[in-house]
């Protein structure tokens, strides 16, 4: 689009919002000197960047546009806008981000604020879609956050202070350790990536097995090669260990399910003309691995590696035995 052609759109937006009678085609078509055909494609364009456009026909019978009246500014949110950010807050809610939650429900009153326009409506339709996309609170197992330990990792790593910490792991004595936060992993469980000063490498922790925990008045430098991504993506779920080669089968059965799924970054995805997939991808963490492949019960195969097989029936033979 011409640079004059930009500047006819923005002078079209002001007088849609200025002209207390609307704005119809032949208004658009005097005002700009344009074809009718040039004067709708002007008009579509403004319509599709501003919903809160309204469209009426004036005593004369001519169809015209206009701002809504109650509307002060150039920018509105859609119901389908606020329904991301409802979502977004529900996924909060049901994973125990309590945190998160209430600054996403602040950014939502604040957004209905901005928006200049009938409210009410909105929040009927965001609640029709809500209901109508199924965006109930998931409830499942997991582990409780506490919040006030959240607070300080994350005021740590904005300043890039040190923490000194309790820790108390599986089966194991309650420790102090002085560490270096570098980020957080959440899933089940959520883990703080730190460095430790007296391992004098990258360690996991627990969140929920983090007993006490405070700010240091003492900086540290992070280590510039490293990045959270490329650490958890070298995983399958949050062990770290090196990264080999993994092949699985699934059968035609469940097919369509495997073709959309994601099962890790790395993945290469085929299906054999007999109708089963073979997914590829490379990833450290045997256990995880093996977990997930649970839920996909009689119809998965472990092609290689042969030490994932032996990991995988161990573990059937564990769950087995708490059944005799």
């Amino acid at each position: 689009m011409r640079y004059d052609r930009v500047e006819d759109i923005v002078n079209l937006v002001m007088m849609m919002q200025t002209m207390s009678r609307g704005v119809s085609l032949y208004d658009i078509q005097d005002e700009f000197n344009v074809s009718r055909r040039t004067a709708e494609r002007m008009r579509d364009a403004v319509v599709r960047i501003f919903p809160q456009i309204e469209t009426f026909d004036s005593p004369d019978k001519i169809r015209r546009w206009k701002f809504k009246t109650n509307y002060s500014g150039l920018v509105a949110f859609t119901p389908e806008e606020v329904l991301e950010l409802e979502s977004a807050k529900n996924k909060f809610d049901s994973e125990g981000f309590q945190e998160k939650s209430d600054c996403m429900n602040e950014i939502i009153r604040k957004l209905k604020v901005v928006n200049k326009k009938d409210n009410s409506s909105i929040e009927t339709d965001v609640e029709a879609l809500l209901e109508a996309e199924g965006f109930a609170i998931r409830q499942y197992p997991r582990f409780k956050i506490n919040k006030d330990v959240l607070e300080i990792i994350r005021e740590a790593i904005k300043s890039f202070k040190k923490l000194e910490i309790e820790y108390q792991s599986k089966g194991k004595e309650k420790s102090s350790c002085i560490i270096h936060p570098y980020g957080l992993l959440y899933g089940e469980k959520h883990y703080l990536v730190a460095y430790s000063e007296p391992r004098e490498d990258i360690r996991l922790y627990t969140l929920a097995n983090i007993q006490s925990i405070k700010i240091l008045n003492e900086y540290f430098e992070k280590d510039e090669k490293f990045v959270l991504a490329e650490y958890a993506q070298n995983s399958f779920g949050i062990y770290q260990e090196e990264p080999y080669k993994i092949k699985l089968k699934f059968d035609k059965e469940i097919a369509d399910d495997v073709l959309n799924y994601h099962f890790h970054p790395t993945q290469k995805v085929k299906q054999d003309d007999d109708g089963s997939v073979i997914v590829d991808f490379t990833a450290g963490g045997s256990l995880s691995i093996c977990w997930h492949l649970f839920r996909w019960g009689k119809h998965v195969e472990i092609i290689k590696p042969d030490n994932l097989k032996t990991i995988y029936q161990e573990l059937l033979d564990e769950a087995k035995s708490a059944l005799i």
